[in-house]
């Protein structure tokens, strides 16, 4: 029995054995199998790095991003522009006229600039040429000349400028007494205003004085007409001979008709006479 079981034993150790001697190099050669699929992995992503072109990684990152916000960003912003110049669209007008008259201004100013520089290096050169084909030297006294032209011109500026100061300086004092006397105006104006105020005041005194005394002395007149109507008529009428004509004519005017024609006919003729015609408005000439 025991020599069955160690040939038994002996058998199993030996298939082992040559099992895992046959397992190894497959094992083995798997490895070397991957080792050159990632070698290969590798050196295709590195080519196409360095050819320029997307690898899958970069594909997924490319497909994985988010929304544009940029684009959505400068349509809002085109959309608003387009609904702010429908709104607005005569200021806009306006903007853009002015855009167009600034720019058309200064191309205009930029293009006479270099006109006017031509021109006047052309009178310069002219001016020179001149100078030299009459006068032998001609440079040396056009540059004399010019030396002596430039403190004319200085002098000439300086006395535009000091008769501007002066100018100036009348017009200010000038400035300055109109002020002075409009202050004067001012305070005259004041001052006639005040006093017409004073004597609104003391006219309306007097007006309401007079209205009293005039309605005293209509009560007195309205006295002495029923004191003279019940008086008799010789009795008045030798009153009224020596009375103030103006007077008698006020009370014979608010009498009765029929006693101041008893007074009339018993005064003399040219006494009623007077007093007919005072009491009509009447005057002689």
């Amino acid at each position: 029995m025991k020599n069955g079981y160690d040939q038994f034993f002996q058998k199993a150790r030996k298939a082992a054995s040559t099992g895992q001697s046959a397992q190894r190099p497959a094992r083995q050669q798997t490895q070397a199998n991957s080792r050159f699929e990632v070698s290969e992995e590798a050196l295709e992503r590195q080519l196409k790095m360095r050819m320029g072109m997307p690898t899958q990684a970069a594909k997924r990152k490319k497909n994985k991003k988010g929304i544009p916000w940029k684009l959505v960003a400068t349509s809002l912003l085109g959309i608003l522009a387009t609904a702010y110049g429908i709104e607005n669209h005569e200021q806009v007008e306006k903007l853009l006229k002015r855009v167009e008259i600034s720019y058309l201004g200064s191309a205009s100013a930029a293009e006479v600039k270099p006109k006017k520089e031509a021109a006047t290096k052309s009178e310069k050169t002219e001016g020179g040429k001149k100078a030299e084909g009459t006068i032998p030297g001609g440079t040396d006294v056009a540059k004399a000349e010019a030396g002596e032209a430039k403190p004319g011109s200085a002098d000439e500026q300086i006395d535009h400028l000091s008769r501007l100061t002066e100018r100036k300086k009348e017009l200010d004092d000038r400035e300055e007494e109109l002020n002075h006397m409009d202050q004067e105006l001012q305070a005259q104006k004041s001052e006639l205003d005040k006093r017409m105020k004073e004597l609104e005041d003391v006219r309306r005194g007097i007006s309401s004085v007079l209205e009293d005394k005039v309605k005293v002395d209509d009560k007195k007149v309205d006295t002495l007409v029923l004191m003279y109507s019940d008086m008799k008529a010789p009795q008045a009428a030798k009153v009224f001979e020596t009375m103030d004509e103006d007077l008698a004519v006020e009370i014979l005017g608010r009498m009765k008709k029929k006693n101041a024609a008893d007074i009339m006919n018993l005064l003399k003729p040219e006494k009623a006479q007077v007093l007919s015609e005072k009491f009509a408005g009447y005057k002689r000439k």
